[in-house]
């Protein structure tokens, strides 16, 4: 009996079973390496997800065009304003570390910040240490309403042009402080100086971007900077440019503005007392704001992220911004030295007048000049 049940046992038929056998399991494999690579996929989405609602601030804000990209920007800034002056004054420029002296400036800032910090007996030791912080914070801050490209900005408020003049002109008001804190008379004298520049050409400069701003009909740069896809704003507002650039230069205290820190008079102005690391975060602070100054030049005038169609708006903007920062380096190594009297003399009595003109030329043409207001507002 059992030998007839083994024998109804069709061997073959259990071979031929196999391969159906090893089909299901391969494929119960797969399903489970399919459901583990969905679940991954999920994984990933959600986190992106979150990351994009509510991290993505961040990245922008630390990444680009955040804090390490203009740091690495006022890096290459420095660089090329020493190899500009040198080549406009007929000489070298830095070249011993690096391709074309491109290390030079980690050098300067290695040796900067390893100098001994001298604190003078008369200084208020906590305002000494705090201001220099502030004052290049102040400076970096409104570059987070800088619209790189129509999705590169940290932040797109409606008044966002009133902040950032309202972060600029803290500026003199801290340099002035910082001259009064180290108890050095040719300090405080440099501070009195430094603010006086200030006060007179930030005047002018907001004048000279209220046009942008009432073509555009907003406050938000964002706004001025996506209104010039029609036309420039330096079209219809050359003097302004003009008055607007002058200005700039005045108010970071630059040749031929520099008479806060004229060494044949104040030795080197309201900086004179600061050494090592306070000294070099003063130092990258006027750097830092003739670049903020370019960037708002470029969305005020020269149409922000607009230009070549084929190119990104990144690209567009960052090449208008490295031709207008070639116009600082030119105007602040081919004049020279003005009086103090005579900056605010020149602020007050040329570039005012002029930029107020500007602005009402362009509004009676707007008015008066048939097609220009569908044009300004079709962009």
């Amino acid at each position: 009996m059992g030998g007839a049940m083994l024998m109804q046992y069709d061997i073959f038929q259990w071979l031929a079973g196999i391969p159906t056998w090893l089909w299901g399991v391969v494929d119960w494999i797969l399903g489970i390496i399919l459901w583990l690579l969905y679940w991954i996929e999920d994984l990933v989405n959600f986190i992106w997800l979150l990351v994009m609602d509510n991290f993505w601030w961040l990245f922008k804000a630390v990444l680009f065009p955040g804090l390490i990209f203009v740091v690495m920007t006022l890096i290459f800034f420095v660089w090329f304003t020493r190899k500009g002056w040198g080549r406009i004054q007929m000489r070298r420029g830095p070249f011993h570390l690096g391709k074309y002296g491109g290390l030079q400036l980690f050098a300067d800032a290695i040796k900067l910040i390893s100098k001994e910090t001298i604190i003078p007996d008369n200084a208020r030791r906590w305002m000494y240490r705090f201001l220099p912080s502030l004052l290049l914070v102040m400076v970096l801050l409104p570059f987070a309403f800088i619209p790189w490209d129509e999705t590169w900005y940290i932040a797109d408020l409606s008044v966002s042009l009133v902040l950032i003049f309202a972060f600029l002109t803290a500026v003199p008001v801290v340099a002035l402080l910082a001259g009064w804190t180290t108890g050095s008379k040719y300090s405080l004298i440099g501070g009195f100086r430094a603010a006086n520049n200030q006060f007179a050409a930030e005047i002018p400069m907001i004048i000279s971007s209220v046009g942008p701003a009432m073509l555009a009909g907003s406050l938000s740069v964002m706004v001025i900077a996506q209104s010039q896809s029609a036309i420039w704003y330096v079209v219809l507002l050359p003097v302004c440019v003009a008055t607007f650039l002058a200005s700039a230069i005045a108010s970071v205290g630059t040749f031929p503005f520099d008479a806060p820190v004229a060494d044949s008079e104040i030795i080197f102005g309201w900086r004179t007392e600061f050494s090592g690391i306070y000294f070099t975060l003063t130092y990258f602070a006027e750097f830092a704001e003739q670049m903020l100054y370019s960037a708002l030049i470029v969305t005020f005038f020269l149409g922000g992220f607009n230009g070549i169609p084929f190119l990104p708006g990144v690209v567009n903007f960052i090449i208008k911004f490295l031709i207008v920062l070639f116009l600082f380096v030119f105007v602040s190594s081919s004049f020279h030295r003005l009086r103090q009297d005579q900056i605010v003399y020149f602020c007050w009595k040329y570039l005012l007048p002029l930029a107020i003109l500007n602005v009402i030329v362009a509004m009676l043409a707007i008015v008066y000049v048939p097609g220009l207001a569908l044009l300004v507002m079709g962009g």
